[in-house]
């Protein structure tokens, strides 16, 4: 047989045996991911014997131009098995490949859901904690100004700051750390201003060399916690001491408190702000954060670890 004829036939055949694996992924596809097993089941018999059928009849016209030879004589039946066998192979072929491709394409959807059901929690708890966040503050400014503090508008400057960056710069996905800590020290100016007399409230960090990026609103709830539940208002020695290290890529944030033990429902720590932030921990920094409370006869004290990027 001419070469020509040859290498045409084996072309044919090629082009054959791809549209019966491609044939057979749309099939899968179409019936056997959608559960429709009868359906996928006929349809596989059919185009599996069609295409069968096709390269018998072809590989048969080309055996005619073929001279037997002395120990061989190509016969219908034996281009028929040929046909059935290569088929079957490239059958058992698709089916797997198939298979695998369906369960890559499963394992993407569930974890592009996941990402998605994530980022959706993280924005459902970043807007349960603007609320909140701003409430408080508002009580402060209203505080004042029902006595008419002359402090009132320097309260309303600094919310405006704090405002800006709830409304607009943590609705990101990080911030720079540099930034967070501008605002904390804007929030401890803010709570100072409620006081004739300046409390003992410190704010000791070391400024980022790199341009590090946190999850927004992560450290304000932890010092609105110790605001909250400390003892300012009523003793002289109460006390917020607060301080943020960076060690390696690492950030440990800390924030202790003093209080009044006899206060018991104003001191149960927690609430919105602290389950707020294991919530967003977990779903953040899932298995690399460390989160750890101690609590003594008089003082609280929060402790944060996470990594920096």
């Amino acid at each position: 047989l001419p070469f020509g004829y040859r290498f045409f036939r084996a072309v044919l055949n090629t082009c054959l045996l791809c549209g019966f694996f491609y044939g057979t992924g749309t099939i899968y596809m179409y019936y056997y991911e959608r559960r429709k097993y009868w359906q996928f089941g006929a349809w596989l018999v059919i185009v599996f014997t069609v295409f069968t059928i096709i390269r018998f009849y072809v590989n048969r016209q080309f055996s005619y131009l073929e001279d037997a030879s002395l120990y061989y004589t190509p016969d219908a039946f034996s281009f028929f098995i040929g046909a059935l066998i290569t088929n079957i192979g490239t059958l058992l072929i698709s089916l797997l490949y198939q298979f695998v491709l369906s369960r890559i394409r499963l394992k993407q959807r569930e974890t592009a859901l996941l990402a998605e059901q994530r980022e959706a929690k993280i924005q459902f708890l970043r807007a349960q904690m603007n609320p909140h966040f701003l409430f408080n503050t508002l009580n402060n400014i209203y505080s004042l100004a029902v006595v008419k503090s002359e402090k009132t508008a320097p309260l309303v400057l600094r919310l405006s700051d704090l405002l800006r960056y709830v409304i607009y710069d943590a609705q990101q996905e990080q911030v720079p750390l540099a930034k967070a800590i501008t605002i904390l020290e804007e929030y401890i100016e803010l709570f100072q201003l409620q006081y004739e007399e300046q409390k003992d409230i410190t704010f000791t960090y070391q400024l980022p060399r790199k341009g590090y990026l946190i999850e927004p609103l992560l450290l304000i709830p932890l010092v609105e916690n110790c605001f909250k539940h400390s003892d300012l208002a009523e003793n002289e020695n109460g006390y917020v001491h607060l301080e943020l290290l960076i060690d390696e890529d690492e950030m440990t944030f800390s924030a202790k408190n003093s209080f009044n033990p006899l206060q018991s429902q104003k001191d149960e720590q927690g609430g919105v702000g602290l389950e707020n932030i294991r919530r967003r921990l977990a779903l953040q920094y899932p298995d690399d954060h460390q989160l750890t409370q101690e609590k003594s006869k008089d003082h609280f004290c929060v402790q944060l670890a996470i990594p920096l990027t």
